[in-house]
C-alpha cells in the first residue's frame, strides 16, 4: 500500500503524538511505501505537490479530528484525483468539543472520512450517530525496549542517576503544567520520607515555572530534559503515577503503557482508552479523584500482590497495533 501519514514528525520523541506517528510510520514502512508529512507544514505548496506525486492509497491524519482536518483531507482527495481513502485518528478528548457543537457535527456528517479510528466509546458513539464509520485502534508500546529490570539493574541505574537506593521511587513522565494535576506529587513527597518522587518533564510545552519551583522545594527530583534512553528511568522506579486530569491527555497515555511494559505498579486516572483496554488489578489501579492516588499508593507500598502489568500490555505491542491498522487499511481498499 502507498500510505501518507499526516502527523507530528519533527523534534525529539518527547510527546505522545510524536511517538505514535514515529512508531506507526517505522513499522508500516517495513511492508509498505510510506510518506510522512508534518502537520505543521501540511498547508504548504511543496507538501501538496509531494502528496499528489506520491499518489497515496491511504491518507491518514494522525492526531485528533478537527474541522480543518476534515476539510483538508477532502481537498486533498480532490487534489490527488484518485480513489484515496481518508482515515482520521481520534486520540484526544478534543474530539468531544467538536461533537458537542451542533454546527460542527453537521459539518462532520458532510465531510466525513472513510473511517475514524477511536479509543473512547463516547466518541465512537457520537461519530456513528452522524453517519461515520469507526474502528477501534489502541495505542501501542515498544515491548522490546521497555522491559522489567532486575534488582541489580535497578541499583546500577540509581547509582548512575544519583538516586538514593533506599528510597521508594515514584515516577511520572510528562509536561510540567498546572492543568495536568501534578501538584499532588508535593504531598506524595512530603508525607512519607521513604518516598522519592521523580518527574521527567517534556520540553514540548513551556514549563510552569512556579509549579516547577514548588516541586523542587518539596524535595521532588524534577528533570527537565530529553532522555534518549527513557527506559532507564522507568527501570530505576518502584511505581508509576499518572494523575493527569481527563481532557488533558490522550485517551491511552503512552507513558502509562511504557510503565506497564516495565512491569511497574501503575496508578492512573481512569482514562477512557485505558479503562477500555485494561482490567484493573495485578498492579494496575485506577483513581477517580485525587484522594485515591494517596490511598492506592499506600496499598502498593504495603501490598504483597504479584504485579503483572506487563502481561496486560503485551497484546498492545506496536507490532500488533500496526497489524490491526494494516487490516483496517486493507478492508478499505478491499485487499484483505
Amino acid at each position: 500500500m502507498k500510505i501518507c501519514l499526516i502527523g507530528v514528525f519533527s523534534g525529539d520523541l518527547d510527546e505522545g503524538y510524536k511517538n505514535i506517528a514515529f512508531n506507526l510510520s517505522q513499522r508500516l514502512s517495513k511492508k509498505h511505501d510510506v510518506l510522512n508529512m508534518d502537520v505543521s507544514a501540511i498547508f504548504s505548496l511543496d507538501s501538496w505537490k509531494q502528496i499528489k506525486e506520491f499518489k497515496p492509497d491511504i491518507l491518514h491524519y494522525l492526531t485528533a479530528p478537527t474541522l480543518s482536518s476534515f476539510v483538508m483531507l477532502r481537498v486533498a482527495k480532490m487534489w490527488c484525483n484518485t480513489n484515496v481513502k481518508l482515515v482520521v485518528s481520534s486520540l484526544h478528548p478534543y474530539s468531544l468539543k467538536i461533537l458537542r457543537n451542533p454546527l460542527l457535527k453537521k459539518a462532520v456528517s458532510l465531510l466525513k472520512p472513510d473511517v475514524i479510528l477511536t479509543q473512547c466509546k463516547e466518541v465512537e458513539k457520537i461519530f456513528e450517530e452522524v453517519g461515520c464509520n469507526t474502528a477501534f485502534l489502541p495505542n501501542g508500546v515498544n515491548t522490546r525496549r521497555f522491559v522489567p529490570a532486575s534488582m541489580e539493574r535497578k541499583e546500577e541505574l540509581r547509582e548512575k542517576y544519583r538516586v538514593d537506593k533506599g528510597k521508594f521511587v515514584v515516577l511520572h513522565v510528562g509536561h510540567i503544567r498546572t492543568t495536568r494535576g501534578i501538584k499532588l506529587f508535593k504531598k506524595i513527597q512530603s508525607w512519607d520520607r521513604s518516598n522519592q518522587v521523580i518527574i521527567v518533564g517534556s520540553s514540548y510545552f513551556k514549563k510552569d515555572e512556579k509549579l516547577y519551583q514548588e516541586l523542587l522545594k518539596s524535595g521532588c527530583l524534577v528533570w527537565k530534559q530529553y532522555f534518549e534512553n527513557i527506559e532507564e528511568i522507568y527501570a530505576l522506579a518502584d511505581c508509576y503515577i499518572f494523575p493527569v486530569t481527563k481532557g488533558n491527555s490522550i485517551f491511552m497515555p503512552l507513558s502509562v503503557m511504557e510503565a506497564m511494559s516495565c512491569n511497574l505498579p501503575v496508578i492512573s486516572t481512569r482514562f477512557e482508552g485505558l479503562d477500555r483496554a485494561f482490567e484493573e488489578g495485578e498492579g494496575l489501579k485506577f483513581a477517580d479523584k485525587e484522594e485515591d492516588f494517596y490511598s492506592k499508593l499506600k496499598e502498593v507500598k504495603n501490598s504483597t500482590i504479584k504485579v503483572n502489568t506487563r502481561d496486560k500490555v503485551l497484546p498492545y505491542s506496536w507490532e500488533n497495533v500496526t497489524k490491526r491498522l494494516e487490516d483496517i487499511y486493507g478492508a478499505l481498499l478491499n485487499e484483505y
